[in-house]
């Protein structure tokens, strides 16, 4: 094999001309517009795109931040109304002498006509589509005039209900009549606003007389350290002579494979192979190694066109049979992977206002909690090429719904012709990335209409968009992907059996049970599952009055979008902890209780035998809200992040309870075979007592047969700190464990001391502690803390290195320090 230096092509590069500048809007047709500002409406405003009417309206200072106490209650004409938007512009000189033009809008959002120089060129009503038009005719050197006339979504989609009848759907029954983000009609966890606008880019580009469209990268297959790789891709081109076209695939700058021949046809398929691949893997698995691969086309032995993408050689099965007995499991290159996995929401109810750096600082912190999977919820978004970067190169495994959630959608045939541009678009934009392992028809709409009808599923009116049209769509294209029906869905006549398939786990938390009954959960794989807690302090804050700061406030519940959500955290909380109405305390209290139950479930599931993956609902916010989040509104984690990124990590231990005992026992997930050891302290707190055992084992098993036992004598008035320490004595998994409810206990004064170091080399905390304190959690409006909600024994130090996230720099006046000890102090 030749190996040579990579050339930097960049031949044939079409020309472009961004047109994101100089946007004007005004409305253009009011509905119950506040008429103090109806005039001012009237008159054109400067606009931003990408952007929204919101949040245009917001930077000209007509509204008020949509997010601060209830004014989302007083902004509902936003989206009644019908908006206009207008720019002019010049052909560039590079334009002017092509022959083809195509005007691209890569979103709009949603209902909309677009007028070049007055001529109607495009009707819109798919939020998730691109639009490419060709516009050569209509475009003049000089002067021209871009108008956009955006019609209420609302009003839009009222008038589709009424046309085509009201379908059985979960909150408003409207929405699914527009191929629009769902979640902004308002969720369980999200506002109601219903956007428009130009929400991505838009541009002129050159049509070139050649191009290489819609590549498919796949691994066939690796044996043998051997990898078997496909390769599709149409070519765009007028007239029938054939081209030759060259395929490189470069590892870091270097040429590894080649692979030359002749296409006749307007498509070409290719197979090859390449020895001692280089493999992707998953977070915790391996490392993720991305090639470059470089088609380019010739005409005539001239270069006509080349086009370049990243991929990744990684092979993925879903495995629903094992020794003729029902399993849910991913293996990826040829491994058994267990998910330790998040779902993801849209990060704003205003698209255009999420950044690279947002999408980047979330997945990290996914990452550094030990997730290997994102699951990209379907009442969102097909996201931004950026997250799926990020996921690529964080190693974050990507389960991707279809656009549709909780309802039974239209069946029309415009509708479903819309749905089928729509996913072939997004196919083809997305299968190369090696992070992107299955795309899901639906979320939860076969589920619901089981649980609302008691009716087969193939009896839902929309069946076929899921059971027909999308995999048949997926079969066409054939992405390196799998394909499931819907989440959750089996092969039992119940979409959510515990016997098949994939499963969300609502039983806990929305239907009332607490999660120690987690117990009897026998899930194959957890799509879903979660417990609420409200945002971080300093959070709320910014939305929240300060009169209005108690956990009984109107506008604290307010920020809570579930029905009956307050009173479930009451609920909750004090079945384990006491309950204190002081903000901060409840907030804390409320964010230790998710901790407690996220812990307690992700571990029943990852030392469960039958069960290959949990799915925290949810890992982030769309704005500042009381929800099932583990990461708020401002990218801050909440105390209940650390508790799962000790759950996940690959050592794990863990108390196992039965009716007169408790084991002490070991998940080794990597299946390291070193040293471990393990130091119990047991400390009685009604005689003051302590004990300490150590225990030397090799942690060969992933889950071992019980370190120690401890029977309900050993335990009673106890609470029990189990160590898991590596040879060099450094500590990888602390768990405790009380003999009953917490709020029965009392412990003794926390007596806390913190040191912080601030240099230009390194920025840190050292905490310190004389007593036993318990699930201490430190706060800071502009520092994040690496290590949070730890436990100490009288006389640890740990060290806590900070990430700066504010503008502020460090104060220990600003940071507060909370421990349980706090609230069940000895009297």
């Amino acid at each position: 094999m030749t190996i040579q230096a990579r050339e930097n092509y960049n031949k044939c590069m079409a020309k472009k001309k961004y047109l994101n500048n100089g946007w004007k809007f005004k409305s253009f047709k009011l509905n119950s517009t506040p008429a103090d500002i109806s005039t001012k409406l009237k008159s054109w405003q400067n606009a931003n795109v990408p952007g929204t009417v919101h949040t245009d309206l917001l930077d000209a200072r007509i509204i008020n931040d949509p997010y601060y106490a209830d004014n989302e209650l007083y902004l509902k004409w936003i989206s009644l109304s019908d908006w206009v938007y207008l720019t002019k512009f010049d052909l560039p000189s590079e334009l002017i002498k092509s022959d083809k033009i195509l005007l691209v809008f890569e979103g709009l959002d949603t209902i909309a006509e677009v007028f070049l120089n007055n001529q109607l060129v495009l009707k819109s009503q798919n939020m998730f589509m691109k639009y490419d038009i060709e516009v050569s005719e209509y475009l003049k050197q000089k002067s021209n005039v871009l108008k956009i006339i955006f019609y209420s979504p609302v009003k839009q989609a009222k008038k589709f209900e009424t046309k085509y009848g009201k379908l059985p759907v979960e909150l408003e029954s409207s929405r699914v009549y527009l191929r629009k983000a769902q979640y902004s009609f308002g969720w369980d966890w999200g506002p109601v606003f219903p956007t428009t606008g130009i929400w991505q880019s838009v541009y002129l580009k050159q049509k070139e007389t050649v191009e290489i469209e819609d590549i498919v990268f796949r691994t066939a297959a690796i044996v043998q350290n051997k990898a078997e790789l496909e390769c599709d891709f149409k070519i765009n081109k007028a007239g029938r002579e054939s081209c030759s076209y060259i395929i490189e695939l470069y590892y870091s700058n270097v040429l590894v494979k080649t692979v030359e021949a002749k296409v006749s046809g307007n498509s070409a398929a290719i197979k090859f192979e390449l020895d001692e691949p280089k493999l992707w893997w998953p977070n915790g698995h391996g490392k993720q190694k991305i090639y470059n691969l470089n088609i380019k086309l010739f005409n005539k032995n001239k270069l006509a066109a080349s086009k370049e993408i990243k991929v990744g050689i990684r092979t993925v099965e879903l495995i629903q049979k094992e020794n003729e007995t029902n399993t849910f499991k991913f293996k990826i290159n040829n491994k058994d992977i267990f998910i330790n996995g998040t779902n993801w929401i849209p990060t704003d109810s205003f698209l255009p206002r999420v950044t690279k750096n947002k999408i980047g600082k979330l997945l990290s912190l996914a990452k550094e909690a030990n997730v290997n999977l994102v699951r990209v919820w379907g009442g969102g978004i097909y996201e931004s090429e950026e997250f799926y970067e990020t996921c690529d190169s964080l190693g974050l495994l990507v389960w991707q719904d279809f656009m549709f959630a909780c309802a039974v959608y239209p069946t029309d045939k415009e509708f479903l012709e819309s749905v089928k541009n729509e996913a072939e678009q997004n196919i083809y934009r997305l299968c190369n990335h090696p992070a992107l392992i299955l795309w899901c028809g639906n979320n939860e709409n076969e589920w619901i209409w089981y649980r609302q009808y008691s009716k087969d599923i193939s009896e839902m009116p929309d069946y076929k968009i899921y059971h027909k049209l999308l995999p048949q769509i997926i079969n066409d294209i054939k992405p390196s992907q799998e394909y499931w029906p819907s989440s959750p869905f089996g092969s039992d006549e119940d979409p959510n059996s515990e016997l098949s398939g994939n499963r969300h786990q609502w039983d806990i938390w929305s239907f009332w049970k607490d999660y120690t009954e987690v117990k009897n959960d026998k899930s194959l794989f957890v799509t879903e599952f979660g417990f609420q807690a409200p945002a971080n302090v300093s959070t709320f804050e910014k939305v929240i009055p300060k009169k209005s700061r108690t956990s009984q406030s109107k506008l604290f519940e307010f920020h809570n979008k579930q029905i009956e959500g307050p009173e479930r955290l009451f609920k909750f909380l004090s079945a384990h902890f006491p309950v204190k109405l002081d903000w901060g305390d409840f907030i804390y209290l409320t964010q230790l209780n998710q901790g407690m139950a996220l812990k307690t479930m992700i571990e029943h599931w990852r030392t469960n035998s039958v069960t290959n993956g949990c799915i925290i609902w949810q890992l982030n916010d769309c704005w500042p809200v009381s929800s099932w989040s583990i990461i708020d509104y401002d990218i801050k984690p909440k105390l209940s992040y650390y508790f799962v990124k000790s759950a996940f990590q690959s050592e794990l231990l863990y108390f196992q309870k039965s009716s007169k005992k408790v084991v002490l026992n070991l998940n080794n997930g990597n299946l390291k075979h070193e040293l471990r050891k393990v130091k119990i302290y047991l400390w009685d707190y009604k005689s003051n007592e302590t004990e300490n055992i150590i225990i030397n084992l090799n942690s060969k098993k992933r889950i071992s047969n019980g370190i120690i036992d401890f029977y309900e004598e050993d335990l009673e008035n106890k609470i029990v700190v189990c160590s898991l320490f590596d040879k060099n004595d450094e500590m990888i998994s602390r768990t405790v464990l009380a003999c009953e409810e917490w709020k029965y206990i009392k412990l003794p004064v926390a007596e806390l001391k913190a040191e912080v170091v601030i240099t230009g080399a390194e920025s840190y905390i050292e905490v310190s502690s004389t007593s036993l304190t318990l699930f201490i959690y430190l706060t800071h409006p502009d520092y994040i803390f690496l290590i949070n909600g730890f436990n100490l024994l009288p006389g640890e130090r740990i060290k806590i290195n900070l990430i700066k996230t504010g503008k502020s720099e460090f104060r220990k006046t600003d940071m507060k320090m909370y421990c349980l000890n706090d609230y069940l102090e000895s009297r």
